[in-house]
């Protein structure tokens, strides 16, 4: 029988650990033949669950993100009080594309479902907001259940499918659009279609008064860093009758809550809580409906005296309107709410639920940070030329691909072995595992079919969680499926560098190897799986003492894991000089310390230092490598936010900011926001979940 018809072993098929010839060894590839079918638990899958085609789309779709912060970054921007810096430009830019895909979103309609991509589809950073909003998975479900604009949202899933069945994106590439897809956005946002044309036009944004149920308006930038879409927003209401004092971010989420909890109690959806139609267990749903029926009551009675709430149908619009105003002026504020709710509920769940109030939007996410946090994944999969057209052409290329997939596959099976278990992907799973996630009806069915649950795949994780559950996937995975986990040349737990890499060039045979399980020789295929750590964030410490104690905690988690480095690259390096028999010199070692494209920051290995004092209106942070920083877990406790950094403490993928680059500046974190103002922070809201959680 020929290699190449060979079929693929099991994944925990085993071979001896004999010595054999590199040149064998390398020429694997091309004789190699992709697996077309997947154990998954106890099930095998009748084909992959996501195409080769998709992903070539999906990675189609990355590269117009990409082009588009490029060009961002590359223009020069005359609107009044946007930063001139390239990342907090690109921030406020980000602000403004969620800014665009609100007003297009809630004017969406049922019967836009017909329509096809060609007609319906947005511009392209509308769709980059939508495509972050999916890949939180859980929550995209969740309000699509639960809030009829995003009901009509998700029913344009098959339109989006068809960016993802074209690998050219050329729907999104087409300049001009279609006359009727031009047409229907701007009929329905009053908006220029092309976002750089919209720039000058859209100042300001439209929002209820929490007190007088007015619309009011507010300046999305202006000179004292006070806009909609700056650190320090807050206005007042234009009704010259309405004395509701200062309205800012965490005021506009406690009415959002507010007027959650006051609609009446109901089987229906649209009734529950945000948090509570996926609970992690039966026992969480039925503490979310105690806690929302508690406040009901509480409202309830509180509207009786003083609102005349007795003269309204119950359920009517006026009664729970008069009901939230009730609650308004006895729930003092967000904070002492969540303290209320916290006595029916357990802290996992009131964090959950909490986590989806960081302003007055209906989305359960902060769009601003899901999108800036995607895009640090965007980076990297930018660098390694895999979204660069025509990059997977060739067949051999192609593989690169498959094997991808493989891996994939693998790690759903190894979330089917361990329910509870939080497992991190690598960047070359992540890219499939995202893919599939763009595809949200299919990706509901197929978790629930083969693994009896929904996967969510949170994208804000507590930094020091991340770095032990990758620690604990390599374990896992390893003895699972005989195969390293990861093989981009960051040490691993319990594994030197050098055995790793031995393995890789061939010096010995794989153990048991699962031959789609192991990547072939080439730079990107290699670093690709390196850990995804775009989710990384850490939490805000509620007060100085809590953030001494926990800077220490990475500090030295971050010199252990550097020593660990050094030691097993010095070691590699001097055995490498050895083995050519030349001496090894200082020369050598500067040249084997020059990065490259594919090159990338250890896992997790992120300096964050936080500064207290009265620059700033609260504790801002400088993260590197791409991370970004959350309010407390929640994400609604406090007014003052987080900063999201451009390059970090060294210097960072992005090259720009650092610590004292001032590169923060953001818009949307925590209850107080953040905003595109100087040293301002991108934190999105919001209590860690997991990657392959329950």
């Amino acid at each position: 029988m020929e290699a190449s018809q060979l079929p693929p072993p099991a994944y925990n098929s085993s071979h001896g650990t004999e010595r054999i010839d590199p040149e064998v060894h390398d020429a694997v590839p091309p004789l190699y033949t992709p697996p077309t079918t997947f154990k998954i638990g106890s099930t095998t899958t009748p084909e992959p669950l996501v195409s080769i085609r998709q992903i070539k789309g999906h990675l189609a779709l990355l590269h117009a993100f990409s082009l588009l912060r490029g060009t961002v970054k590359q223009s020069t921007i005359s609107v009044p009080y946007v930063p001139t810096d390239n990342e907090r430009k690109w921030t406020w830019f980000v602000g403004l594309a969620v800014e665009r895909f609100d007003r297009w979103c809630q004017q969406l309609k049922p019967q836009d479902a017909l329509h096809n991509a060609t007609t319906i589809m947005p511009p392209v950073d509308v769709v980059m907001v939508w495509h972050s909003y999916m890949l939180n998975p859980r929550w995209y479900m969740e309000d699509s259940m639960r809030i009829p604009a995003c009901k009509n949202l998700k029913s344009l899933e098959k339109a989006f499918l068809q960016l993802l069945d074209d690998p050219l994106s050329s729907l999104l590439f087409s300049d001009p659009p279609t006359k009727e897809r031009e047409h229907i956005w701007e009929s329905r946002t009053s908006l220029p279609f092309d976002p750089f044309d919209c720039m000058g036009s859209l100042r300001e944004t439209t929002f209820i008064c929490p007190n007088c149920d007015d619309s009011t308006r507010a300046l999305l930038m202006n000179a004292d860093g006070r806009g909609y879409l700056q650190q320090n927003f807050s206005t007042y209401c234009k009704n010259p009758d309405c004395y509701s004092g200062k309205i800012d971010k965490e005021t506009l989420a406690f009415k959002k809550l507010v007027k959650d909890l006051c609609t009446l109690p109901s089987r229906d959806y649209s009734t529950y809580l945000p948090g509570t139609v996926f609970p992690n267990s039966p026992s969480d749903a039925e503490k979310g409906k105690r806690m929302k029926q508690a406040f009901y009551d509480y409202a309830k009675s509180k509207g009786i005296k003083e609102f005349q709430l007795d003269t309204y149908p119950p359920g009517s619009g006026q009664y729970e309107k008069q009901m939230a105003m009730a609650m308004m002026k006895h729930g003092q504020s967000l904070a002492s709410t969540r303290a209320r709710m916290a006595i029916h509920t357990g802290p996992q769940l009131i964090s959950r639920v909490m986590s989806a109030y960081n302003d007055d939007k209906i989305y359960s996410v902060e769009l601003v940070g899901a999108v800036l946090r995607q895009g640090t994944f965007v980076e990297k999969i930018h660098n390694f030329n895999w979204t660069r057209s025509g990059y997977f052409d060739g067949s051999e290329d192609e593989l690169a691909l498959h094997h991808a997939m493989a891996r994939y596959h693998a790690f759903l099976d190894l979330m089917s072995s361990s329910v509870g278990s939080f497992f991190v992907p690598t960047l070359d799973i992540d890219l499939v595992w995202h893919t599939h996630q763009l595809m949200s009806t299919k990706y509901d069915a197929d978790c629930t079919f083969y693994l009896n649950r929904f996967i969510d795949h949170d994208d804000k994780v507590e930094g020091l969680r991340l770095s032990s559950a990758f620690d604990m996937t390599c374990t896992a995975w390893k003895k699972r499926f005989n195969v390293q986990y990861t093989y981009c040349g960051c040490p691993l737990p319990g594994d030197t560098i050098g055995k790793r890499l031995s393995r890789v060039i061939g010096i010995y045979a794989p153990p048991p190897p699962a031959s789609h399980l192991l990547p072939f020789d080439r730079p990107d295929l290699l670093s690709a799986t390196h850990a995804s750590d775009h989710n990384a964030v850490r939490f805000k410490p509620a007060d100085s003492r809590a953030h001494a104690r926990v800077t220490k905690r990475y500090e030295q988690l971050e010199r252990t894991k550097e020593r660990e480095r050094q030691k097993a690259l010095e070691k590699e390096r001097k055995k490498a000089a050895k083995a050519a028999g030349v001496p090894y010199t200082q020369a050598d070692r500067r040249r084997d310390d020059t990065r490259d494209g594919y090159a990338h920051q250890a896992a997790f290995l992120v300096p964050i230092p936080f500064y207290y004092g009265p620059v700033y209106a609260g504790p801002a942070a400088c993260v590197g490598g791409g991370s970004v920083v959350s309010p407390a877990a929640g994400g609604c406790g406090g007014s003052s936010s987080a900063g999201c950094g451009a390059g970090g403490c060294t210097g960072g993928s992005s090259g720009g900011g650092g610590c004292g680059g001032g590169s923060g500046a953001g818009c949307g974190g925590g209850g107080g926001g953040g905003g595109c103002g100087g040293g301002g922070g991108c934190g999105g809201g919001g209590g860690g979940g997991g990657c392959g959680g329950g």
